[in-house]
């Protein structure tokens, strides 16, 4: 099958000319070639072919080429490698005979090549000033393209469109990690946000015909014949959903985006904790770089994420609407402050650099390169949970003192021990996140015992999370113009009570169930 391998990233085009001026194209690369190109996709009036993962292109270049082009990209990841099939025709539509060409590709499985190329349609379009430089990098060579247009929802003259901003490094002979290793040196200086969204499929956003939606969470490793295959998968998924959240949260910036996000990158550094004692050391060292890097956004996502959570207990606490106003206001402002950092920081170098490493991460282990090709996701997994058997272990007597020191301070409940909640809670989800990312192993290394913790730390992070959550916002009343009205804060202290006696409840259940599990 021909592929393409190639890295796609977002740019500002406020950065194209200092993309243009970097010392390693000036001085590496051939003299850049500046193009206008006019591209059409095909598809049926059911868009049968976007449906089934396809791409089909008829390029028009400024040499009065027609090239046609069929791509095929995987339901998951960050795209990075492609089916790719092309070559010039004479029409300005595929017809029965380019298809016939396609025969030995998934187009094939549509239908018959002369009905299908008579229900194709152009649908959607690209119009796009490209920037092309030729550069031989440690004898691997690469194409970098720099393109600034738009995505046309249609061929009328009044379709709608959306811009285009895109640097993309293309393999063309050689290495394929060398397009990474050029990569990395150019997001030293520019903000490269690695994307998985393709031309066509911003082309159909301006349709109408699909909006940008978050990639699933990547939470379970996969069965796979070659153990580092599923981990790359689990690292891209991962990377996928990150990038498609930070292009979502600078226009739409929704509370369930900043949540996925950060849930994503919980699990994420839990999964890298867990790697962090596989493979030699120098992969060592990049596992903990990328947990410290990931740690960073995860707090911006937690300070934003914190507020939004308030927003909704407020909502619950206080029903009156006059009392609400005033927190709601001050908590608004808050999440403002926050996101704007949090944006900031989603358009930075040191993101795109963090997303760049991950990725590149992920093409070591499907290359075999941390792990033997031959050992399987289950030879992994039970490896890891053989290593990490202590580290998988909460201990009840801890639990027990802790819900001693809660029912001394029963009537003080907005004293309560701030910190050790927090701790037992990260223990918690650590605990569930490990369990959950080796699911399908976890009754086998650990019997019985296994799938009972995954289900109590569950339970005990969903209470832990009621508590602390409930606290907060009670502290932030205290702190708004609404804690001068005396309902707004007896009804924000009833509220912690509640919570409070509902975790302690909910810990003895699980002490207990703790005690004749383990």
């Amino acid at each position: 099958m021909s592929q393409e391998r190639e890295l796609k990233f977002r740019l500002d085009p406020a950065l194209h000319d200092a993309v243009r001026v970097h010392p390693v194209l000036l001085t590496l690369a051939h003299t850049p070639q500046a193009h206008a190109l006019q591209s059409w996709y095909f598809d049926t009036p059911e868009h049968t072919l976007r449906k089934a993962g396809l791409a089909l292109r008829v390029r028009h270049t400024g040499d009065g080429r027609r090239i046609l082009t069929l791509k095929s990209s995987p339901a998951e990841g960050l795209q990075l490698t492609r089916g790719e099939w092309e070559f010039d025709i004479d029409a300005d539509a595929p017809d029965a005979d380019a298809l016939d060409r396609l025969s030995h590709t998934r187009l094939a499985t549509l239908g018959d090549a002369g009905m299908l190329a008579n229900s194709l349609r152009a649908m959607l379009g690209t119009r796009v000033q490209r920037t092309v430089w030729h550069l031989d990098w440690q004898g691997t060579q690469l194409e970098v393209c720099l393109d600034q247009g738009q995505a046309l929802g249609g061929i009328s003259a009044d379709a709608s469109s959306l811009p285009i901003s895109e640097l993309e490094i293309e393999l063309l002979d050689g290495h394929w990690p060398h397009a990474f290793d050029l990569a990395w040196t150019l997001a030293q200086d520019l903000p490269l946000l690695l994307s998985p969204i393709s031309k066509m499929q911003v082309a159909a956003r301006a349709a109408g015909l699909s909006a940008l939606q978050l990639p699933l969470l990547a939470r379970e490793l996969a069965p796979h014949q070659e153990g580092g295959q599923a981990m790359a998968a689990a690292l891209q998924q991962s990377a996928a959903l990150l990038a498609v959240g930070a292009e979502l949260l600078q226009t739409e910036p929704q509370p369930e985006t900043v949540h996925q996000m950060r849930l994503q990158l919980r699990r994420l550094r839990v999964l890298l904790q867990l790697l962090q004692t596989t493979g030699p050391s120098s992969q060592r060292a990049a596992c903990r770089w990328l947990r410290s890097e990931w740690r960073w956004a995860g707090q911006l996502l937690g300070a934003v994420r914190d507020v939004d959570v308030c927003l909704e207990h407020a909502q619950a606490l206080q029903e009156n609407a006059d009392a609400r106003a005033p927190l709601s206001r001050d908590l608004q402002q808050k999440r403002g402050a926050h996101l704007l950092a949090l944006q900031g920081y989603l358009r930075s170098a040191r993101f795109g650099r963090a997303l760049l490493a991950q990725a590149r991460w992920a093409e070591c282990w499907s290359g075999g390169q941390v792990i033997a090709a031959d050992q399987s996701t289950a030879q992994l997994a039970r490896r890891l949970l053989r290593f990490h058997r202590s580290d998988l272990q909460l201990h009840p007597q801890r639990w027990a003192e802790l819900l001693a020191i809660w029912e001394s301070q029963a009537a003080a409940p907005l004293d309560a021990p701030w910190s050790a909640l927090h701790t037992l809670r990260l223990k918690a989800k650590q605990l569930r996140y490990v369990l959950e990312w080796l699911g399908p192993w976890v009754e086998e290394a650990l019997g019985k015992q296994g799938k009972a913790w995954l289900k109590l730390t569950s339970t005990l992070q969903t209470d832990l999370g009621e508590a602390l959550d409930t606290l907060r916002l009670a502290r932030w009343v205290g702190e708004t113009a609404a804690a001068v009205d005396p309902d707004a804060a007896i009804q924000s202290a009833a509220g912690v009570q509640q919570a409070f006696d509902q975790v302690r409840i909910g810990l003895k259940r699980v002490l207990q169930a703790a005690r004749q599990t383990g």
